[in-house]
């Protein structure tokens, strides 16, 4: 069934929370390799509890994904019927993503000549296997592998399946890999960097985004779809819980944490339905706030590049000696400064013009679907969804 059968009865327009979603999973992201980079030894309970909070922040990472399900989704919906649907789809793709992805690779293979291997699966967006050819890894570039391997193959099953065959498949593949996380871990694998094990994510924002496209505002069952937030709030959080069970078998560990995992994308799939359902509610005036837009727009070029400035810094500096507070704080400080100005830069200088490129290789009416909201990964702007 070609997806032209797909229901018309909705533009997909810009929704201004998910900018300020996308600008708190770069903030998570960033937290978390700020804080958990310095090691825990020595230091006292403030420091204790910000390195054990950053741990969370790694999933800022499953937060982008599912952003980036739920909002490519709905533009490949939208685009299905229309002429050029590949053609512009992946030049969208390509000149939202590559610009900056390419700067950074240079500076990579030039700054640190034995990463070239690595710069090539990079090239082919493979990064992501790089342990697989015992091959070290430097920075986000395996994120957006992920998501360019995924989008390989789901523009297709958009473009030729019915909204519902297109909802069913994503929930199959939703359980598909928690399935295979649960086997992988039996046998003491959890490389959650490869993307059968960790596609779930994209799959929950695909199903979100078919949900939405055929709800209807006025007549959606407002209290059955609050029940049905909350039990996903609930089968979250216990999924989540069972992660802090404590356990000698490292097998049985990785299984928990396996399904923490799938209780962490459901977690996020819940939010995002919340937002999109109840968009300009009150509850949500804190994603609409001019600080977290802030985030969302720079939040491309800062999850790309923080890692690298951090690393600058720390290569530079003397180790910080713990309870030396005031140096942990100088740490922070400047090289946040140093992303954000580096984020303005790449904004305004790499990827705005080459968004303004558009309107010479994509007709009038795709470059509308393509204003400015990718999330990750592009891990962006806001109507794709890159970090």
């Amino acid at each position: 069934m070609h997806a032209a059968t797909v229901p018309q009865t909705r533009r997909f327009t810009h929704i201004l929370e998910l900018d300020g979603l996308r600008g708190i999973a770069v903030l998570l992201v960033f937290y978390h390799h700020l804080c958990f980079t310095v090691r825990p030894a020595g230091w006292g309970q403030p420091f204790q509890f910000l390195y054990a909070t950053s741990a969370f922040g790694y999933n800022g990472v499953a937060l982008f994904f599912v952003l980036s399900g739920f909002l490519i989704t709905s533009l490949l919906l939208e685009a299905s019927p229309k002429r050029g649907y590949y053609r512009n789809f992946y030049w969208k793709r390509a000149l939202r993503i590559a610009p900056l992805y390419a700067f950074c690779l240079v500076v990579l293979a030039v700054a640190l000549p034995g990463s070239r291997k690595y710069v090539l699966l990079c090239v082919l967006f493979v990064s992501n296997f790089a342990s697989i050819f015992h091959i070290a890894s430097w920075g986000p570039f395996w994120s957006l592998a992920v998501e360019e391997q995924f989008y390989l193959v789901w523009p297709t099953v958009v473009h030729r399946r019915s909204l519902s065959a297109i909802q069913r498949f994503a929930a199959a593949l939703f359980v598909a890999v928690f399935l295979l996380r649960l086997v992988s871990a039996a046998f003491g694998h959890h490389n959650y960097y490869l993307t059968w094990l960790c596609c779930d994510t994209l799959a929950a924002g695909a199903w979100i985004a078919c949900w939405y496209r055929e709800r209807d505002p006025q007549t959606a069952p407002r209290r059955t779809e609050a029940r049905t937030f909350l039990g996903g709030f609930v089968l979250a959080s216990l999924l989540i819980a069972l992660s802090f069970a404590p356990s000698a078998n490292p097998r049985i560990f990785a299984m928990l944490a396996a399904s923490s995992a799938s209780g962490t994308t459901i977690l996020f799939a819940t939010i995002l339905a919340c937002i999109v359902s109840r968009q300009g509610s009150p509850i949500f005036a804190i994603l609409r706030s001019r600080l977290l837009q802030f985030f969302g727009l720079v939040s491309y070029a800062m999850y790309m590049l923080h890692s690298y400035i951090l690393n600058f810094y720390d290569l530079h500096h003397q180790a910080i000696t713990p309870n030396d507070y005031a140096a942990y704080t100088r740490r922070a400080a400047l090289v946040t400064f140093v992303t954000l100005a580096f984020s303005l830069i790449s904004r305004y200088v790499i990827e705005l013009p080459a968004q303004s490129l558009r309107r010479h290789v994509l007709p009038s009416s795709a470059r509308t679907l393509a204003a400015d909201q990718l999330p990750l990964a592009g891990i962006a702007s806001s109507t794709e969804a890159t970090p």
